[in-house]
């Protein structure tokens, strides 16, 4: 019996004795999406502190994924992903969703959750800037691919007109059908000429170098592509 009481205090000691596991940090450092042109996260600014979050995007943006950094373990919505890289994409819907990105770190652990959604459909008439990257046929329409900038206005006064600079923190494409009487517009030799359909203008666009242009929707639809000139 003292033998076995020895050997269970000698054993107590041992575990007494090993180091307990550490905590690590379990925060995210950093976190971005791929939607910074029309997504609104709030709150704006990352806080590894703050857990929950509402990103907001646009009607027509159809995948979001995520990039964390962090020191430990990082699992998006319970797959685990590589700390500075973009999680796989979220395939985006009519109907809200949530993302949980946790971080494991020891016996340490945070979770996020960013409750995912969309605008609703701007069904109006709106004028958006970006580089044209391509124009493909699906089915009997014609698609029109865009990287899209931020077109920053130098003031809301008639006498500043259309005076503006422009940053592109994205080179997402944002795709959207031509209408049939869209009007197309190149610069050719300092001059603005007018295509004769979407045929005549993909064959002028291949003769330009990374063209900017101003591009026109009605109910979601382009129905004008203009040249952009930058202003200052």
């Amino acid at each position: 019996m003292k033998k076995v009481l020895a050997l269970l205090l000698t054993l107590s000691l041992l575990l007494c004795a090993l180091p307990a596991m550490a905590d690590g940090d379990s925060r995210l450092t950093s976190l971005t999406h791929n939607c910074p042109n029309t997504g609104v996260m709030l709150p704006s600014a990352f806080d590894p502190n703050q857990t929950t979050y509402i990103l907001t995007v646009a009607s027509w943006v159809s995948r979001v994924n995520f990039t964390p950094t962090a020191a430990g373990t990082i699992y998006v919505n319970g797959t685990q992903v590589a700390s500075g890289t973009a999680c796989a994409n979220i395939q985006m819907t009519n109907e809200p969703q949530q993302v949980t990105i946790q971080v494991v770190n020891g016996s340490s652990s945070t979770t996020y959750t960013i409750f995912l959604q969309r605008r609703p459909s701007e069904r109006r008439t709106r004028v958006s800037a970006g580089y044209i990257n391509s124009i493909y046929q699906s089915n009997d329409k014609y698609y029109l691919a865009a990287d899209l900038v931020t077109v920053n206005y130098k003031s809301n006064k008639y006498a500043d007109g259309t005076l503006s600079s422009f940053t592109n923190d994205s080179s997402y494409l944002y795709k959207y059908p031509i209408s049939t009487h869209c009007v197309f517009y190149v610069e050719q030799n300092g001059q603005t000429v007018r295509c004769s359909d979407v045929f005549d203008f993909q064959t002028a666009l291949s003769k330009l170098v990374n063209p900017m242009f101003r591009i026109v929707y009605i109910e979601d639809e382009i129905v004008a592509v203009l040249p952009y000139s930058a202003d200052y």
